[in-house]
């Protein structure tokens, strides 16, 4: 009896189909909010940030770049852009690109057009600093700032600044913003710690993660924990790359008996001293040969001249 095998289809697969079958008008708006929703993936990450893709009217496609020199070079590159998103959809989908401002009203139902859908706008800390009225004595304060400096304009903008200091202090406050767990500068509601801080924090982190390696090279995530109980395995992953690499480019390719070459292998692979074999050794070393120091004569050689066929070095029956 023939063993059943209903071959399941991927919905990549039954995507397209599915969408040719609801019309042609159907399947042009589609691809239309494809194209839209993956532009960074078709223009790149950098440009997506700076040119927000406004939508597709007439097979014409807006764009909004506040960047006036980058909008100059994607001007001269139109043909290639418009011939990359006629690519991505898969289809000739528009006949040119154009620069405007940002459409305010994207739910507007009398113009047929595809639109992207706009996120809330953030919040104006400036305007919501400039309602913050300040108290007579913080005006007061603020006013006696610089009275024995020559340079009056000077004085004035140092007055001006802690003005907005002050009543950055108050809006902070207001927001339930609440002093950092360290310095005490105010930080957001769901943060403990303030940027620097956060920031001296996670050096401290990694720099802690480090060491417990160079100690133990061949630690895995549950034994760095141990000593350092906020180490996760992406950070112990990251930092042993970054050791792999420094370690890496200090040993000469030819090395196989120091003991940086021996740190390297088991930072590396994991591997205790006890399982630390010369198999093991020539095997690591040869994975990160072009990482490794190397003399300007230097030739690779060819794999099988430095480890036998077979698993692990062993020749096949």
């Amino acid at each position: 009896m023939a063993k059943r095998n209903p071959k399941l289809e991927k919905v990549k697969e039954i995507l397209p189909r599915w969408v040719k079958g609801k019309g042609e008008a159907f399947g042009k708006k589609f691809y239309a909010h494809w194209v839209l929703w993956h532009w960074a993936d078709i223009v790149g990450e950098f440009n997506a940030r700076q040119a927000e893709p406004q939508g597709i009217r007439k097979d014409i496609l807006y764009l909004y770049c506040g960047n006036s020199t980058l909008r100059n070079e994607l001007m001269m590159m139109q043909e290639q852009i418009t011939q990359m998103v006629n690519n991505y959809a898969g289809q000739r989908m528009i006949t040119g690109i154009a620069f405007g401002r940002r459409w305010e009203h994207p739910d507007t139902e009398e113009i047929d057009e595809i639109r992207l859908a706009h996120a809330a706008p953030e919040e104006n800390w400036g305007q919501a600093r400039r309602k913050i009225v300040l108290s007579a004595e913080e005006a007061s304060a603020a006013d006696g700032i610089g009275a024995e400096v020559q340079d009056e304009e000077l004085a004035q903008k140092a007055r001006q600044l802690y003005k907005k200091h002050l009543q950055m202090e108050k809006l902070r406050a207001e927001r339930d913003w609440h002093p950092c767990a360290v310095c005490g500068t105010l930080c957001p509601p769901e943060k403990r710690y303030c940027p620097v801080c956060a920031k001296k924090q996670r050096d401290q982190l990694l720099a802690d993660i480090r060491q417990v390696l160079r100690d133990i090279p061949w630690a895995r995530c549950k034994e760095v924990q141990e000593y350092v109980p906020g180490c996760t395995p992406k950070l112990l992953n990251e930092q042993r790359a970054a050791m792999v690499q420094q370690l890496a480019s200090e040993v000469d390719v030819n090395d196989k008996t120091s003991i940086k070459a021996m740190n390297l292998v088991m930072l590396c692979r994991c591997l205790p001293p006890e399982h630390l074999t010369e198999e093991e050794i020539t095997r690591t070393l040869y994975g990160l040969r072009f990482n490794l120091h190397r003399p300007k004569d230097y030739k690779a050689p060819k794999r099988y001249s430095v480890i036998p066929l077979g698993k692990k070095g062993k020749r096949k029956s």
